[in-house]
């Protein structure tokens, strides 16, 4: 059995800062991730493996399983994919997702030189759409953009968009971080839920809450983008395992857990793990190494050995895909108009903020699932 350390700095975890208290867990949804890369992480794979598949869409390569070596790539897909379908394994559930039953396929996009081309992105989106009954798939996670600013149904990532919501696969999409910067596919495709991002200041107190610096437009065809908003800061997301962020996290949160006198004893063991000015193994202030590893923790936006703070619209799009997750485990038969629907339409509006950043407004967990509830009852009444 694995020691869980303690969580250091207080982070709540999603179904709390999203009042999402159903037991409805995206139990029997196969989600796409389509992004730079993956490993096999714990809160995917334990106690069971609910990775279906892996895709390397750049060497045009399938396998059961993403590599286990860690490359540049792995660490943003791997955090998208944890933040829609993990189960929160290495916190002991706590750093779980709305869906932490749901299944998963995993799709590589990022070249060696760290380019993600247009070219790729189709390719990915091709063999979804080719694979799609065969895993189940019924929801696609897009946090990834193609290089061209093109609205234009002619741009073939968003062709491929359009092609795969006819089919009845629900595309969501990051709209990007920069207020200034202009829509870029697949965040401009019609057919797809483009997430903005919310700052929530992790907490539940909603007068709180303010704009994420999210990349906003309209269509060729007027629509609004984004459509919604989610939480995109302090988002727990995995650490990824046997790396030197990892060590030096684990160092960082173990020293912090000490006695005064443990840490004075034991501090010159730790910090070869760590960033700390190394002269502060000749110090015998407790309080000053305190500070320094607090402050390196803080840095490095460590919250406990195997999570830290992440931001950025690309970890708001995968929670929004967990909500409809539980959306399609409640019923089935949803298709990705009505999904996009019952979304914008039980949306809450950021007061004293513009509109055209946040859409229709902030995701609502309980109100999107009582729409759907809803529907489920209208059809046993037809029924009777």
């Amino acid at each position: 059995m694995q020691t869980i350390l303690p969580t250091i700095s207080p982070a709540l975890s999603l179904p709390v800062r999203l009042r999402a208290f159903s037991e409805l867990t995206g139990k029997g949804v196969t989600i796409a991730i389509i992004d730079s890369g993956f490993v096999p992480h714990p809160d995917l794979i334990q106690p069971e493996n609910r990775i279906l598949a892996y895709y390397d869409a750049v060497h045009d390569i399938e396998d059961d399983m993403p590599p286990t070596e860690i490359e540049i790539s792995s660490w943003h897909g791997t955090m998208t994919a944890c933040t829609a379908a993990g189960n929160g394994y290495l916190s002991s559930g706590h750093y779980r997702s709305l869906a932490p039953k749901s299944n998963v396929v995993l799709v590589r996009t990022m070249h060696q030189n760290s380019i993600i081309s247009t070219q790729t992105i189709v390719r990915a989106l091709q063999w979804c759409s080719a694979n799609s009954e065969r895993f189940g798939i019924k929801i696609i996670n897009l946090s990834v953009y193609a290089d061209e600013i093109d609205h234009s149904l002619n741009h073939p990532v968003i062709a491929e968009v359009e092609r795969l919501v006819q089919q009845g696969i629900t595309i969501v999409t990051a709209a990007g971080n920069n207020f200034n910067a202009p829509l870029r596919p697949p965040a401009s495709a019609p057919s797809a839920i483009t997430v903005g991002g919310l700052d929530d200041k992790n907490n539940i107190i909603r007068k709180d809450d303010s704009l994420y610096q999210t990349t906003f437009g309209k269509t060729i065809f007027n629509n609004i983008k984004p459509e919604i908003i989610a939480p995109a800061m302090w988002l727990a997301a995995p650490i990824l395992p046997h790396t030197s962020v990892h060590r030096e996290a684990a160092a960082l949160c173990a020293m912090e857990a000490m006695t005064d006198d443990m840490l004075l004893r034991t501090f010159p063991l730790f910090i070869a793990e760590t960033h700390l000015p190394l002269q502060l193994v000749k110090t015998q202030s407790v309080a000053t190494l305190r500070k320094h590893i607090r402050e390196r923790m803080s840095t490095e936006s460590i919250i406990s050995p195997h999570y830290k703070f992440v931001d950025g619209t690309s970890f708001a799009a995968p929670i929004v895909c967990s909500v409809i997750a539980q959306m399609l485990e409640l019923r089935p038969s949803l298709d990705p108009t009505e999904i996009k629907s019952i979304l914008s339409q039980t949306a809450v509006q950021l007061e004293n903020y513009p509109k055209e950043p946040q859409g229709y407004g902030v995701i609502n967990v309980e109100s999107a699932l009582q729409e759907v509830q809803n529907l489920n009852e209208d059809d046993e009444l037809k029924r009777l």
